[in-house]
C-alpha cells in the first residue's frame, strides 16, 4: 500500500488531547544512533577564520570556527583549554522551534532528503506538516552531510554560543557553554536557505540576530529565553545586499556591506507575537502574521563607493565603522537621523577593529596596525592616531578581540596569538611575550606519522604546497620546520605553470624524508644536516606516491607518476642513493608500496595490480632488480591499496565504492566489502587506507577518508563491519595518519585543504565488533633542473636473468611464509621453477642431454604442469630405428619453434648480441671484470657450440650408415638370388640341348630337312 502524505490525510483530529503518532516513513530507516561515537576530537590546529565574523570574545574566553566545528578557548593565566562544539547533520536539538507561517523551511529543524518534496513557505500558502517526522527516519545523502561553520557569536555573559553554518539545509546552532563539550545543540534553527552570513547577540542576550547570504536575503530576529536559550522568532526582513558584518548598537542592529550601511530597529513593545498553541501538533490558522522588521538605510554621501569591512559599537548611540580602503567613519544615532561622518585615512587595507580603554585598535591585511585616541575621534579630529605601526613580516590581522587581561589577534597564518594587554600587534615578539596557538598557515597537502623514538621529537609531520615541512606534537606545539627547495617551472607550452610540493614520505627513524613535486623530482632531505642529498628527475609530469621502507641494512624507495612508470632507488653501502630500474605500465600507476625487502606492489588505472619480487645479485647486494611475479585483476581502477596488520593481505580500495581483499601468499580474492555507513546506504570511494593491527582492547581495524562527504571512517579488517565515522573537514581532506602513544593509546591525525588539522581519540573497547617509455619533458634549456632528462633504466630480459629469485622460490619449493604458486612467463620460460645462472644457458648440459633436446619425445614441450622433467638418460640409451625417428620428426615438427625450446633460447640469444653490438657504440665506459666475463662466457659457448656440431655430424654418419648397411644387405641378397636363378637357367638349357641329341631327335631332323 501507498503512503500517504500526511499533510493529505490525519490520522488525529487537531484538536485531540492526545499525542499524535508519527507517520511511518516510506524510506529505510537508519540503525540507532550510538551515544558515543567511537572517534572523539581532541585537538584542533588552525583556523577557517577569514573575517570578524567567525571570531568573538568575551572577558572569560574566546571562539573561533574551524572547519564544520567551533573552538572555544578557556585562558587562566599561561594556560590554555580548548573545547569544541559541533553538532553532526542528524543532532536533535534539545529545544525545538515552532514552525513558522512564513518561514523558508519546514519543520525548522531539516530532515534527510527534504530536497525532494522540500516546498517553501514564502511561495506556499500551507502551514506546516502536523505530524513531522524524526531527523533519524531517513538517511542522509552525502551533500546534506557536508556543512561549514561560516560565522559564531559569543553572548555578553558568555552563557551561550551561536554558530551559522553554509552548505545544504544550513543551520543556526545554539548551544550551552555551561558544558565542556558538546555534540546536542539546545536549539536548531533552519529558516535559512542559502547559508548564514553572520549572527550576533544583543547587549542583553535576548536577542540573536541571524542574517542569510546574498542569495538567502532574509534577515532574523530571534527572541531567547534567558534560562534555557529556546528560541522564537520575533521579527524578519528582506536584505538582499552583499554584506560583510553585523553589530548591535544599543537596540538597533546595523548591517554593512558593499556600498550599504542600514540601520534596523528593533523595538519588543510593538512587536506582534503569535497564539500560543493550546496542544502539540495544533495548527494555528488564526495566528496573525509577524510584524516586518524596520531599517532604514544610511546615507554615505561621498562614501556611496566604498566597501565597509568591519565596525565596532562605542555606546547605546554610537560605532566605529571601517571601510576596506582604509576610511574610519564615525556613526551617531543622535535623534532620529543616522549620520556616517569621515574621520579619517589609515592609509592601509582595514580588516579588523576593536576598543579597550580609550583606545580604538584597528588591524590591517598587510601586517600594518594603528591605534587612535577615541576621545579625539569622538570630537572628529583627523589627529588622533596615536601609533601606525607596519609589520616587518607582513603577516596581516585578520580578526582581534579582549579578554579580561589580554589581546587575542588571528593573522593569515591561521594562527592565534594571545597576549599581553599592552601589546600592539605589530611589534616584534621579544619585545613582549605571548601564547601562541600555531596553525598550518594555509592549504594543508598531506600528513605523515613518527616513530615514538626519533630524531626530530615530533610525532607527525604536515607539508604544504609551497615544500614546507612542519614537525607537530600532539598538542598542537611545533617542534621544528624546514623547507625543501622546488624548483622553478619554465616551458613556452605552460607559462603560468607553478610548481608544488605533492607527496613527502619520512623514514622510521625521520632522518630522511623523500619528497616528490608536481614537476617529477624527487628529491631526498637530510633532517640532521638539513640539506637536500641528492635530486632527481624521476618522473615527466607529476609525482604522485613516494613509498619507503627501511631496515637495519638497507633503504628502498619507490616512486609513481602520471607518465605511467614506477622509479626505484636504494641507498647504498656508501650512504649515497642510486636509481636502479624503471617500471613501465600500460596505465598511469596510482600508488606503490614496498611491503618487505623483497616485494612491490603497485596498482594502476587499467584495473590491474602488479606484485613484483625484488632480488639481488648473487656476489653483489648492491645491485637489484624487479621482477614481475603475479598480476591481480580488479573490477574497477584503483584509488589507494595497504597492507594488512598480518603482512599476508592486501586491502584494495576501487571507484566502484568497495572494498577488496587479496591474499599476497596466494594472489586469490578472499573477500569483499561496499563502504556502507551505519544504516547500510550510501556507499562512498575510501582513500589514503592505513591498516592498524588488533590490541587488547582494540580489533584490527582499517582507516579511510573519504571526500565523498568528507569524512573519517574506520572498518573491521575481518568482517567488513562499519566502526566509525566522523566529520570535522569542510574541504578536500588531504590525508590521515595513525600515531601510536606512550600508553598504548592511538590517535588519528587529519588535514584538509581548509587548512585545520584534527586530531582524534580511538576508543572501540567494549564494543560488538566482529570475530577477531615515455619521452621526457621538451628540454628549452638544458642547464636548468627542470629539463633534466627523465630516469630510465628498464631491466632487459638477458640483464634479469642474472638475478637469482630467493631460494624459497627456486626449485618448484614452496616456503611457508612465501607460498607463491608456480608460473612459467612467456618470456623467461622455466625462470620461476628453476635457478637462472646465465642467460644462454637455462639448465645445466651433458652430450647426452643435448643430444635428448634435439631428439623428439612423445612429451609436449609446452607443458605447464608442475611435474619434475623425464630424464634425458632414458631417451639415449639405444639408437632410435629409421621408421621411428622419421615419425618422430613428423610428429614434433609442429612444436619447435615452443617456448623454452634450444631454437627459441638460440633466437633469444642472437638478438641479445645484436642490441650488444649496437651498445657498444656509446662511449660508456665498461669494466674490465664484466669484459673479461663476457670472453669467458663467449669462449665457453663457441666451445659447447662446436662440440653439438661435431656430435649432430657424428651422429649424421651413423645414421647413414645404417641406412648403407641395410641397403647394402638388401643388394647383396638380390645379387645372389640373381645369380642363382641365372645358374638355374643355365642348367636348364643344358638339359634341353642333351635331350635334342637323344634318338628321338630324327624327327626332327627329317622334319627340317623336308621343312
Amino acid at each position: 500500500m501507498a503512503s500517504t502524505p500526511s499533510h493529505r490525510l490525519r490520522l488525529t483530529p487537531a484538536n485531540s488531547p492526545f499525542l499524535p503518532i508519527p507517520a511511518r516513513s516510506p524510506h529505510r530507516g537508519r540503525a540507532p544512533q550510538l551515544s558515543d561515537s567511537r572517534l572523539s576530537l581532541k585537538r584542533v590546529i588552525g583556523t577557517t577564520c577569514i573575517s570578524p565574523t567567525g571570531f568573538d570574545a568575551v572577558p572569560s574566553s574566546f571562539a573561533y570556527i574551524a572547519g564544520g566545528a567551533v573552538v572555544v578557548v578557556d585562558v587562566d593565566g599561561d594556560e590554555y583549554g580548548q573545547r569544541f562544539f559541533r553538532a553532526r547533520p542528524t543532532a536533535i536539538p534539545v529545544y525545538g522551534t515552532p514552525a513558522l507561517p512564513y518561514s523558508t523551511s519546514t519543520p525548522s529543524t531539516p530532515k534527510a532528503n527534504d530536497s525532494r518534496n522540500r516546498i517553501s513557505l514564502r511561495e506556499s500558502a500551507f502551514g506546516s506538516n502536523d505530524w513531522a517526522e524524526s531527523p533519524t527516519s531517513k538517511t542522509w545523502t552525502s551533500r546534506e552531510r557536508i556543512k561549514a561553520a561560516t560565522c559564531l557569536a559569543l553572548s555578553k555573559e558568555g552563557r551561550f554560543l551561536a554558530v551559522g553554518e553554509t552548505g545544504y539545509a544550513p543551520r543556526v546552532l545554539i548551544y550551552s557553554l555551561e558544558d565542556r563539550s558538546s555534540d546536542t545543540p539546545l536549539v536548531s534553527i533552519s529558516e535559512h536557505a542559502y547559508g548564514v552570513k553572520a549572527v550576533a547577540w544583543s547587549p542583553d542576550s535576548k536577542f540573536l540576530a541571524s542574517l542569510g547570504s546574498s542569495n538567502d536575503g532574509f534577515l532574523y530576529v530571534w527572541k531567547i529565553d534567558p534560562r534555557t536559550g529556546a528560541a522564537k522568532l520575533f521579527q524578519q526582513n528582506r536584505c538582499t545586499t552583499y554584506i560583510k558584518g553585523m553589530i548591535w548598537v544599543g537596540n538597533n542592529l546595523i548591517t554593512l556591506g558593499v556600498r550599504h550601511v542600514k540601520v534596523w530597529r528593533i523595538d519588543e513593545a510593538q512587536a506582534t507575537s503569535p497564539v500560543k498553541q493550546k496542544f502539540i501538533g495544533d495548527a494555528n490558522p488564526a495566528a496573525q502574521p509577524q510584524k516586518t522588521l524596520p531599517g532604514r538605510n544610511v546615507l554615505l554621501g561621498n562614501m556611496i563607493e566604498a566597501t565597509f569591512s568591519c565596525a565596532a559599537a562605542i555606546d547605546d548611540t554610537k560605532a566605529i565603522i571601517c571601510s576596506e580602503t582604509g576610511d574610519v567613519c564615525l556613526l551617531d544615532d543622535f535623534g532620529k537621523q543616522m549620520k556616517l561622518i569621515h574621520i579619517l585615512e589609515s592609509g592601509f587595507v582595514t580588516t579588523c577593529v576593536a576598543m579597550r580603554n580609550g583606545l580604538v585598535y584597528i588591524g590591517g591585511k598587510s601586517g600594518n596596525f594603528a591605534t587612535l585616541d577615541l576621545e579625539s575621534l569622538l570630537k572628529g579630529s583627523s589627529t588622533c592616531i596615536r601609533t601606525n605601526i607596519e609589520s616587518s613580516t607582513g603577516i596581516g590581522v585578520l580578526a582581534m578581540g579582549f579578554l579580561k587581561d589580554k589581546i587575542v589577534t588571528v593573522d593569515a597564518k591561521r594562527s592565534i596569538d594571545i597576549w599581553n594587554q599592552d601589546h600592539i600587534p605589530g611589534t616584534s615578539r621579544v619585545q613582549s611575550t605571548s601564547i601562541p596557538i600555531p596553525g598550518g598557515g594555509g592549504a594543508v597537502m598531506g600528513v605523515g606519522g613518527l616513530a615514538q623514538s626519533n630524531v626530530t621529537g615530533a610525532r607527525f609531520y604536515t607539508w604544504s604546497q609551497s615544500g614546507q615541512v612542519i614537525l607537530w606534537s600532539t598538542d598542537g606545539t611545533i617542534k621544528s620546520t624546514f623547507q625543501i627547495p622546488l624548483d622553478e617551472a619554465y616551458f613556452e607550452e605552460e607559462p603560468n605553470l607553478i610548481n608544488q610540493m605533492v607527496t613527502i614520505r619520512a623514514t622510521v627513524d625521520g632522518k630522511f624524508f623523500i619528497a616528490g613535486d608536481k614537476l617529477g623530482f624527487v628529491k631526498v632531505f637530510d633532517f640532521t644536516a638539513n640539506e637536500c642529498v641528492a635530486s632527481m628527475k624521476a618522473h615527466a609530469s607529476e609525482c604522485q606516491f613516494i613509498a619507503v621502507y627501511e631496515d637495519k641494512s638497507s633503504l628502498l624507495v619507490a616512486s609513481c607518476g602520471r607518465d605511467r612508470t614506477a622509479q626505484l632507488f636504494h641507498r647504498l653501502s656508501n650512504g649515497e642513493f642510486e636509481h636502479f630500474q624503471t617500471l613501465e605500465f600500460a596505465a598511469r600507476v596510482s600508488q606503490v608500496l614496498i611491503p618487505s625487502m623483497d616485494k612491490i606492489i603497485t596498482c594502476s588505472l587499467d584495473r590491474a595490480v602488479q606484485i613484483h619480487d625484488l632480488v639481488r645479485k648473487e656476489g653483489d647486494s648492491d645491485v637489484m632488480a624487479a621482477i614481475p611475479s603475479r598480476t591481480l585483476s580488479l573490477k574497477g581502477s584503483p584509488t589507494s591499496m595497504a597492507v594488512g596488520p598480518d603482512g599476508k593481505s592486501l586491502f584494495v580500495s576501487q571507484v566502484e565504492r568497495s572494498i577488496y581483499t587479496f591474499d599476497l601468499e596466494t594472489g586469490k580474492l578472499t573477500s569483499s566489502f561496499k563502504c556502507f555507513d551505519e544504516s547500510g546506504a550510501d556507499p562512498v570511494i575510501l582513500d589514503s587506507l592505513t591498516t592498524c593491527p588488533a590490541t587488547e582492547r582494540e580489533p584490527a581495524f582499517l582507516l579511510g577518508l573519504s571526500n565523498t562527504d568528507k569524512s573519517i571512517r574506520m572498518y573491521d579488517t575481518q568482517t567488513g563491519q562499519f566502526l566509525a565515522r566522523e566529520w570535522g573537514h569542510t574541504e578536500a581532506i588531504h590525508g590521515v595518519a595513525m600515531i601510536e602513544e606512550d600508553d598504548a593509546n592511538r590517535k588519528v591525525v587529519s588535514v584538509g585543504s581548509d587548512g585545520t588539522i584534527m586530531i582524534w581519540e580511538i576508543d572501540l573497547q567494549d564494543r560488538g565488533w566482529g570475530s577477531i617509455s615515455r619521452d621526457s619533458s621538451p628540454a628549452k634549456d638544458p642547464s636548468t633542473p627542470v629539463n633534466l632528462p627523465t630516469l630510465r633504466r628498464v631491466l632487459s630480459k638477458s640483464e634479469l636473468a642474472e638475478f637469482q629469485r630467493p631460494s624459497s622460490a627456486a626449485g618448484g619449493r614452496r616456503s611457508p611464509p612465501r607460498t607463491l604458486s608456480k608460473r612459467r612467463s612467456l618470456f623467461f620460460g622455466n625462470f620461476a621453477s628453476t635457478p637462472v645462472k646465465t642467460p644462454v644457458a637455462v639448465q645445466q648440459s651433458t652430450p647426452a642431454s643435448v643430444i635428448a633436446e634435439d631428439t623428439p619425445s612423445r612429451r609436449p614441450s609446452g607443458n605447464p604442469s608442475g611435474s619434475p622433467p623425464i630424464s634425458p638418460k632414458g631417451r639415449v640409451n639405444r639408437r632410435p630405428s629409421v621408421p621411428a625417428l622419421n615419425s618422430a620428426k613428423t610428429r614434433s615438427n609442429g612444436s619447435l619453434r615452443s617456448f623454452g625450446s634450444l631454437n627459441m633460447s638460440t633466437e633469444q640469444t642472437c638478438r641479445t648480441l645484436r642490441a650488444y653490438r649496437k651498445k657498444l657504440a656509446s662511449s660508456d665506459p665498461i669494466s674490465q671484470e664484466i669484459l673479461a666475463e663476457l670472453d669467458q662466457e663467449l669462449r665457453l659457448t663457441a666451445v659447447a657450440l662446436g662440440d653439438r656440431a661435431t656430435r649432430s655430424k657424428a651422429m649424421s654418419d651413423t645414421m647413414l650408415s645404417g641406412l648403407l648397411d641395410q641397403y647394402s644387405e638388401r643388394l647383396v641378397s638380390l645379387l645372389d638370388e640373381k645369380l642363382r636363378l641365372g645358374k638355374y637357367r643355365e642348367s636348364s638349357d643344358q638339359e634341353t640341348d642333351s635331350t635334342d641329341k637323344r634318338p628321338g631327335s630324327s624327327g626332327t631332323g627329317s622334319s627340317n630337312t623336308s621343312t
